[in-house]
């Protein structure tokens, strides 16, 4: 019986303004594993830190995949400790290198669970976000550590007054802040046509939720245009920061090729 499994495409840009991009990302398809980070601090330290905590997530779920029995709790615990691993290679950095002190970095990173059902594990610290799109919907699967989010979920301001808020850039968590950051850690099951996006906030505060939506769902489109395009987008908003998207699409596994399932079929068709 041919089976599913998710691929994932990533693209990454500077942006307008920035003179650097202190964004990483992974894209681990033979893991199941797509991580983006975005990076905070002086000088090259936000690129510093971006690129630990991406590179020792992968490395982490590199090795325990081939030692841990692959259930919804091994794998949540696998990728929790994965993200820590990541924090404190932040830490010992900063030990070493005391110049580089007050880096950081957003993390949102994902695990494809096949058993027992096809689900993914979704850790996260910061602002960068994991969205749904399934039905022709999109759902956000994470929700900010941020002062804005904070002010939203408490009711003191409405989603609206949040896009335009002056303080949206303050996070209240985010990795190499303390030297004990666990990060959020949830299990989504997964239907078949279900598809994922990651990115960071170069993406969502530069255009809408609703703008995104209608690129992913742009007929006929690759997960390398839909990249494309939403890059292109935020940029022509403004481009005021670094920008990384990974779209993760469903795929059906047949012994001798790889069929893309239409991405945004209706339920019932």
């Amino acid at each position: 019986m041919p089976s599913l499994l998710w691929q994932g495409t990533g693209l990454t840009d500077t942006g307008l303004v920035r003179k650097s991009n202190q964004d990483t990302f992974a894209i681990e398809n033979s893991l199941g594993l797509w991580v983006i980070a975005d990076g905070m601090g002086g000088h090259a330290g936000g690129q510093i830190a971006s690129e630990l905590v991406v590179s020792a997530i992968v490395d982490y779920i590199g090795t325990a995949k081939q030692e841990q029995a692959q259930d919804h709790y091994a794998t949540s615990t696998m990728l929790s400790e994965a993200v820590i691993a990541g924090n404190q290679a932040i830490h010992q950095r900063v030990k070493s290198s005391p110049d580089l002190t007050g880096m950081g970095t957003t993390v949102v990173a994902t695990l494809f669970c096949p058993t027992p059902s096809p689900s993914v594990i979704i850790a996260h610290v910061g602002d960068s976000r994991a969205y749904r799109i399934r039905d022709r919907q999109m759902e956000a699967l994470t929700v900010d550590h941020s002062l804005v989010q904070g002010l939203v979920s408490d009711g003191q301001i409405t989603q609206e007054q949040a896009n335009t808020h002056p303080k949206q850039n303050v996070l209240l968590r985010a990795l190499g802040a303390t030297d004990e950051e666990h990060p959020d850690v949830e299990i989504h099951p997964l239907k078949p046509h279900d598809v994922l996006l990651l990115c960071t906030d170069g993406l969502t505060k530069a255009i809408s939720e609703d703008e995104i939506l209608a690129i992913v769902l742009e007929p006929g489109s690759s997960s390398e245009r839909i990249c494309e395009q939403l890059i292109k987008h935020a940029n022509e908003g403004g481009g005021k920061d670094n920008t990384t998207v990974a779209l993760v699409t469903p795929q059906l596994i047949d012994r001798t090729r790889v069929m893309t399932i239409p991405k945004f079929v209706r339920a019932d068709d």
